[in-house]
């Protein structure tokens, strides 16, 4: 049987360009681990300037004791009202005290990281944003860090951002509520729930499934999540 061909034909299929795996396992057990947090939703706090909604690379620093009420989100790129009910939902401040308080965890950093992921420059978040983030944290010895990011284009700066944090040898894992974005841009780690965008950590005022969602991802890390790439889809569900 011939094969029926038409001259010049071509045919693509898509093959993402996946960046080059970037690995920092993870040594310590949960338990004598200090634990950072970087978010791309928009989060930062209410005496702090807020972010450029058109496209901003810059980041603000967020002490760990800062109160969960003192902190709002600005960010034009997903609904924000999930977080303007429980900000725990993309940055589970009150969550982690609890598991410091608990010994889940050993400590937290001095400061977690708040950055407007959307429509940010690829390049800056890549060459210069990224790179600050990372020796941030890399200055306060954390072990790990989560991360969380709000619309497609924060998922990417999110992942960008991990990937540096990553590089100098910490060990991180994205929360994400847009798996393949992240998974697409070379994410070490991934875990996700099925929930909304603007609710990457839980679902709003429900701290049972924000608690679950941070342990399980952390167990996750220290059990599971043991080759770069590796993802985990978590049980919970929320609907917005």
């Amino acid at each position: 049987m011939k094969l029926t061909t038409v001259e010049g034909l071509q045919s693509e299929i898509f093959a993402p360009n996946r960046p080059a795996p970037v690995w920092a396992p993870l040594e310590k057990p949960l338990k004598d681990c200090k634990v950072g947090f970087a978010t791309a939703g928009g989060i930062h706090k209410k005496d702090q300037t807020p972010y450029n909604t058109a496209g901003d690379s810059s980041y603000r620093v967020i002490p760990t004791d800062t109160p969960s009420d003192d902190l709002m989100v600005t960010h034009g790129g997903f609904d924000n009202s999930d977080i303007n009910k429980d900000v725990n939902a993309m940055l589970p401040i009150d969550r982690m005290k609890e598991l410091v308080k608990e010994g889940f965890i050993g400590s937290l950093a001095d400061h977690f990281i708040g950055f407007m992921g959307g429509g940010g420059n690829v390049d800056v978040f890549r060459n210069k944003t990224g790179k600050e983030i990372a020796q941030e944290l890399k200055e306060q010895n954390v072990d790990i860090v989560l991360l969380t990011g709000g619309c497609g284009t924060c998922h990417r700066s999110a992942t960008i951002v991990q990937r540096a944090i990553e590089s100098v040898g910490i060990s991180t894992c994205i929360i994400a509520a847009l798996p393949p974005i992240a998974r697409q841009q070379g994410a070490p780690r991934i875990a996700a729930a099925h929930v909304p965008i603007g609710s990457n950590a839980g679902e709003p005022n429900n701290p049972e499934m924000q608690t679950a969602i941070l342990k399980d991802t952390l167990n996750a890390m220290e059990n599971k999540l043991k080759n770069y790439g590796d993802e985990i889809m978590l049980p919970y569900e929320y609907h917005h």
